[in-house]
C-alpha cells in the first residue's frame, strides 16, 4: 500500500505541472522597514497553489495578520515546496534557520500522509527539523508546530483520501504530542478547513489557515525579547545566476523554455530543464515539468553534473549507487537522468541541460552530442541574457 501510495503521489505530482502556482520571490513583507521577520517552512497547502504569488499564499496571509495583530511590519520568508516531505526538509531549510528571525513556522504533514509515511519515521523526521530549526534560532525565539489539515489541493480544494485521512490524524496528534514536551515549541491546531473542499477560490481557505498561526506568532513576539541580528537580502553567489532566476521569475526568457520543449519532444522523455546551482540551491530557470523553483542541490542530479564538470547518463536510479537512497528523487519518481553541463563565459560550470523520465531507459538510448547541441543552445542564450543584464544593472549599453 506504501509503494502504491508514493507512485499515486509521484502522477499526481507530474499531473499538476501546469497549474498556476506562485514563482515570484518566497517572501513577503508588509512594510520598508525593520520589523518583525517569521520563518514559514511547509509544504502542501503552504506554498500556495492556484495563486500565482506568495502575496496571495499561507506566506502573505500570515505576514499580514501579524502585522494586523501587533501593530509592526513583518516579514515571512517561506522555505519549502509543494512537493518537500519531512525527510527532505532539513536539506530544504540548510541553514535558513539564524539569528534574523524572531520566530519560526513548521508546517508540513499532508504530503507525507499522501505517500503514507509511517508515523514513527514522521516523528522522528519532523524532532530532527524542530532540533536544527530551534539551533538556529537566537535565545528566545519561538518555533510553531501547525496542525496537519485535512485537505490538499492538487488541482482545486479537495479533502484527503479516508487512508490518508487518518494518516493526517495520527500525525497531527504526534506533531501535538511533540509539543507538549518541548517548552520551547508551541502546538498551533490546525483550523477545519474540510468544508471548503471542493470550492476553486482558494483564498478563503488560505486566510483561513493562516489566522492561527499569525495569532500565535503574534502572541509569542509580544512576550518574548528577542535579539535577532539585522537580515540580508537574498543573493547569489553568481551574477549570472542572479540574471537569469530573475528572469525566468517574470517569464522573459521563452526561448529558453522553447528549447527544453524542443528537446523533450526529441528525446521522447517525461521533462526537460535547463538548471543553474548556485550555493546550496539548484535553480529550475526553464522546464517542462512541475519540478519546484529552487531545490537543495544536494538532492539533485544535477549537483553531479556541475561537480564533476561532465555528462552524466543515470539508467535506473534505484540501482544507481549515489541516487538509490535519495528521497527527492523517490517523491517525484524521475528513473532515469541525463544532463551535460551549461558554462559561464569564463568557462566555470553554472548548471546542466537535462532531461529526465519516470520509468528506467538504457544509457545508449540518448546521443550526447545532440544533448550538447542543445546544451549549447541554452548556454548561448544565458551569456547574452547575463550580458544585458549586468549592462542595465552598470547603466551601460549592452554590446
Amino acid at each position: 500500500m506504501r509503494r502504491a501510495a508514493v507512485l499515486r503521489y509521484a502522477l499526481m505530482h507530474y499531473g499538476r505541472r501546469s497549474l498556476v502556482r506562485p514563482l515570484d520571490t518566497p517572501f513577503v513583507r508588509t512594510g520598508e522597514g525593520d520589523g518583525i521577520r517569521v520563518l514559514l517552512i511547509g509544504s502542501g497547502l503552504v506554498h500556495g497553489w492556484g495563486v500565482a504569488s506568495h502575496q496571495l499564499a499561507p506566506t502573505g496571509e500570515i505576514a499580514r495578520g501579524v502585522r494586523t495583530i501587533t501593530g509592526t511590519d513583518c516579514e515571512v520568508d517561506y522555505v519549502g515546496d509543494a512537493t518537500m516531505s519531512a525527510e527532505t526538509a532539513l536539506e530544504w531549510v540548510a541553514d535558513r534557520a539564524d539569528r534574523t528571525f524572531h520566530a519560526a513556522v513548521i508546517a508540513i504533514g499532508s504530503n507525507d500522509a499522501l505517500r503514507l509515511t509511517s508515523v514513527a519515521a514522521w516523528t522522528s523526521q519532523l524532532t530532527e527539523l524542530v532540533d536544527a530549526v530551534r539551533d538556529g534560532l537566537p535565545d528566545g525565539a519561538s518555533v510553531m508546530l501547525a496542525g496537519v489539515p485535512e485537505v490538499f489541493i492538487p488541482g482545486r480544494i479537495r479533502r484527503l483520501g479516508p487512508v490518508a485521512r487518518r494518516r493526517a490524524r495520527l500525525f497531527d496528534r504526534a506533531t501535538a504530542r511533540l509539543a507538549e514536551v518541548r517548552e520551547d515549541v508551541r502546538f498551533v491546531p490546525a483550523p477545519p478547513l474540510a468544508d471548503l473542499a471542493g470550492e476553486h477560490d482558494v483564498t478563503e481557505l488560505y486566510a483561513r489557515f493562516a489566522v492561527p498561526i499569525a495569532v500565535a506568532v503574534a502572541d509569542a513576539v509580544l512576550r518574548s525579547e528577542v535579539s535577532v541580528v539585522t537580515a540580508q537580502d537574498e543573493h547569489f553567489e553568481r551574477s549570472e545566476t542572479a540574471a537569469i532566476v530573475g528572469a525566468a521569475r517574470w517569464n522573459e526568457l521563452p526561448e529558453l523554455q522553447k528549447i527544453v520543449e524542443r528537446a523533450k519532444a526529441e528525446f521522447g522523455v517525461s521533462e526537460s530543464a535547463v538548471t543553474l546551482l548556485d550555493g546550496d540551491r539548484n535553480w529550475h530557470v526553464a522546464q517542462t515539468g512541475s519540478a519546484p523553483t529552487a531545490v537543495p542541490r544536494s538532492l539533485t542530479y544535477c549537483e553531479a553534473v556541475v561537480s564533476g564538470d561532465e555528462p552524466l547518463v543515470v539508467p535506473d536510479a534505484t540501482r544507481h549507487p549515489l541516487f538509490a537512497d535519495n528521497p527527492f528523487l523517490g517523491l517525484i519518481q524521475a528513473r532515469f537522468y541525463a544532463g551535460v553541463p551549461i558554462h559561464a563565459a569564463d568557462g566555470t560550470t553554472l548548471g546542466a541541460f537535462c532531461i529526465l523520465n519516470g520509468a528506467p531507459k538504457q544509457a545508449g538510448s540518448v546521443d550526447l552530442d545532440r544533448l550538447q547541441q542543445f546544451a549549447g543552445e541554452a548556454e548561448a542564450l544565458i551569456h547574452r541574457a547575463t550580458t544585458d543584464f549586468l549592462a542595465e544593472r552598470e547603466d551601460v549599453p549592452a554590446r
